[in-house]
């Protein structure tokens, strides 16, 4: 008995890294027309380059299957190759399965992705830009994917598409640029230790220089920024200019908060910042708001009645701060650190406290 209830013991704990280990990534799918055997490169991405990491043919019917036997240590875009017919581009991540429909004659013009909320915004942004809208059209609806993005990897595919080897996004242009702003926030945002975050933020500041918006001397900007940091400068209703990154030296803690005072819900959130506001402002803390709201006479009304910094971002004046803050819903809370760090995004009203707990 006491043998038997040993081996079980043993079996169970064997068992525990079965359960815990990761999976590796896969990508199936079908080929329609594909003869049987038709063979395929799974290809990955090294600093810019394209090797062939392994190979895949399709069976009698166009179905495939490929495995990979590795972990990727972060999401990665893998792309698979029919010689002579173009490649289809995929996300990769742990336990990822991508699945692919195609054909053999339109392999990378008709193709669909499934298997994941990244496979298939990718997906999306493939068929849009080969919709043939025009640029400007095509551009706007593609940087609603950058906005919008979580997880990196579709802000990331969604900035570098070209389209007859001219950029859809040009970071030397305003629009281009603020979507490769908005792109490198996602990953300040979700992926702070991705090296390709501080390549497109490298990017987006010199765009930025290009275009005579960054002068050399504004090197404590460009410091920053490199932090995740966009900085705003607006009005408050006193007619005073005040600046984000201004605000946030060295020493202070600060929210950043966008929001309209007319939306639903807006007292309710104002009042959530101010019990923040009378704790800890003492001790160190300001708020930074921007309201986004259509009349400037109804926000002052209710800016005046609030005791931290509340500046009006006018219809005039454009979307760029949610743009470079990939903010697509209202209010939004951003808790900056002592050293003028973006620490963290809070969407949800109720971590706010804790999260701001956290730096007194």
């Amino acid at each position: 008995m006491k043998t038997a209830k040993l081996l079980a013991l043993c079996a169970a704990i064997m068992a525990v890294p079965a359960c815990t280990e990761k999976s590796a990534w896969s990508v199936s799918g079908v080929v329609e027309g594909a003869p049987q055997g038709t063979a395929m490169a799974v290809e990955a991405n090294n600093a810019g380059r394209w090797y062939v990491l392994d190979s895949v043919a399709t069976d009698k019917n166009g179905n495939f299957e490929y495995r990979a036997s590795e972990v990727p240590s972060r999401p990665e875009i893998m792309r698979l190759t029919l010689p002579g017919k173009g490649s289809i581009y995929f996300p990769a991540d742990s336990a990822t399965n991508v699945t692919v429909r195609t054909s053999a004659d339109g392999f990378a013009s008709a193709h669909s992705l499934g298997g994941s909320e990244a496979a298939g915004k990718m997906s999306q942004v493939d068929s849009l830009c080969r919709s043939g809208k025009p640029m400007e059209e095509l551009r706007r609806e593609l940087v609603g994917y950058v906005i919008n993005d979580t997880t990196g990897i579709v802000a990331y595919y969604t900035v570098g598409k070209t389209i007859g080897n001219v950029p859809v996004f040009d970071a030397n242009e305003s629009f281009g640029n603020r979507a490769y702003g908005a792109a490198a926030q996602v990953f300040a945002s979700y992926r702070p230790d991705d090296t390709r975050g501080k390549a497109l933020l490298n990017t987006y500041v010199s765009g930025r220089s290009a275009m005579g918006k960054l002068p050399a001397a504004e090197e404590k900007v460009i410091e920053l920024e490199s932090r995740g940091l966009f900085d705003i400068d607006r009005y408050d209703n006193k007619g005073v200019r005040h600046s984000l990154v201004e605000t946030a030296k060295p020493g202070k803690v600060v929210l950043l908060s966008f929001t309209a005072y007319t939306a639903d819900g807006s007292p309710d959130y104002n009042r959530e910042l101010f019990e923040l506001y009378s704790k800890y402002h003492d001790k160190g803390l300001e708020i930074y708001q921007i309201a986004f709201d259509e009349d400037e006479v109804a926000w002052k009304e209710a800016a005046a009645n609030l005791p931290w910094i509340t500046v009006w971002n006018s219809p005039a004046e454009g979307r760029q701060p949610l743009l470079d803050y990939n903010v697509g819903a209202l209010p939004m809370t951003f808790v900056i650190d002592r050293n003028g760090d973006l620490r963290k995004r809070v969407a949800n009203r109720a971590e706010l406290p804790s999260e701001v707990a956290k730096l007194f």
